[in-house]
């Protein structure tokens, strides 16, 4: 039985036998597991991207949405909020009973968060966040630029904050020191810039910059709530981050005390959030598995063809070696060691070349990438167990030879 040193040192001297042939099998390893770890990096990219954002907003938060509960995986998959203001189960009395829980909240705001549309200057597509007084203090609302001695704490009728989105391309053509003052209008409301908001990074599928922030009553206005207390969710800020879960049940029960049970409602921490895209995440992951699987099973089919023809082009040498005393085991061995070793000079290769283009894709692309430790392994494990599904019939194959007739073959 050969060593591992001698079987890696023939392995090395079969592939420079034919060195276009090897190279073309070497190729499909490459771009196989490159695939692999692009696609790996992807999913990790987004699911880490979204998961920041969510915990950007703070680790100290406690939310309370209107609708039915239902398990903490489930909520972004099949929640069932409502479709509009007028139709959610919270109101800012809720907001205040959430505020006077004074033995884990600093403050608490009653939010309306809905899409809507900028149509003046020019028309674009943004999320109309309405607040009340108390947004600024539990949301951390930062400005770039805003009006003198103004405050989004007064909640004034008729004034907006603007995301830096919103700023470059609804006055695009506007000089930074002009914007404050200009005039914008929402379902032909006409709102008066008042601050722009600090740029905040994008992700995926959300821009927070594309936010337009106004007063709570304003908000009810425009969603078709107004002489309404209404509010889409609470969000409230706990003095200790570390106890946000014992907060979360105290709210709960607050907000229980007297209520009617057909006004329903959750509360949620940050991390339930994040749980709750842990299936649009596993479906996500099960997708790139899936292609990764298929390019390694191209992958494998050419080099199972490669080892193929090299078993049938040596068939003298595994003669040879079976009159002199080898054992099929041995051949066995010898060939699934040539295959295996084919199958991780490709990963070699190819597992630097999928983190440098997942590097490209992340600095270039709207496209999340980054490259976990774990990738890289399941890159190259994926790689041996290529070359060994792929080398068992060849090396099968090569065992079955008839010595007296591979002997004679020329």
């Amino acid at each position: 039985m050969m060593s591992i040193s001698e079987l890696f040192r023939t392995a090395l001297h079969s592939l420079r036998i034919n060195p276009v042939r090897s190279m073309l099998a070497i190729l499909g390893v490459v771009f196989g597991v490159g695939a692999v770890v692009v696609l790996i990096s992807m999913g990790a990219g987004v699911k880490t991207q979204i998961s920041d954002q969510i915990r950007d907003m703070g680790t100290d938060l406690v939310i309370v949405k209107s609708g039915k509960e239902v398990p903490p995986e489930d909520r972004g998959v099949n929640a069932q909020a409502p479709n509009s203001v007028i139709g959610s189960n919270l109101t800012a009395d809720d907001a205040k009973v959430v505020a006077n829980d004074t033995k884990f909240v600093i403050g608490a705001t009653g939010t309306i968060e809905q899409p809507g549309q900028v149509d003046s200057p020019k028309v674009m597509n943004v999320k109309i966040v309405g607040a009340d007084q108390n947004f600024k203090k539990v949301r951390d609302l930062a400005y770039s630029q805003h009006a003198k001695g103004w405050t989004f704490e007064k909640n004034e009728r008729g004034d907006c904050v603007i995301g830096q989105a919103v700023r470059t391309t609804v006055f695009k053509n506007v000089k930074d020191t002009d914007v404050i003052g200009q005039t914008i209008k929402i379902q032909n409301k006409e709102f008066k810039v008042k601050a722009v908001a600090a740029p905040k990074e994008k992700s995926l599928f959300a821009d927070p910059n594309r936010q337009v922030f106004i007063g709570i009553e304003d908000a009810r206005e425009v969603f078709s709530a107004k002489d309404s207390n209404k509010v889409l969710e609470v969000y409230a800020k706990v003095k200790n981050a570390s106890r946000v879960k014992e907060a979360k049940t105290h709210i709960r029960q607050e907000l229980n005390k007297g209520r009617d049970s057909s006004r329903t409602f959750y509360v949620a921490t940050q991390d339930d959030l994040v749980a709750s895209y842990n299936k649009i995440f596993g479906i996500l992951t099960a997708l790139v598995l899936g292609v990764a699987l298929v390019a390694l099973a191209e992958s494998a089919i050419g080099v199972s063809n490669i080892m193929y023809i090299a078993v049938k082009e040596r068939t003298r040498e595994i003669g040879v070696r079976l009159a002199q005393g080898a054992s099929f085991r041995a051949i066995l061995t010898q060939f699934l060691f040539e295959s295996v070793t084919l199958c991780l000079v490709g990963a070699a290769i190819g597992v630097p070349l999928g983190v440098f283009i997942s590097f490209l894709i992340n600095k270039y692309t709207v496209l999340p990438a980054q490259t976990p430790l774990w990738a890289v392994l399941v890159a190259f494990l994926a790689a041996m167990i290529v070359g060994v599904v792929a080398g068992v019939y060849p090396a099968w194959k090569a065992t079955q030879s008839d010595i007296a007739e591979v002997l004679r073959a020329e």
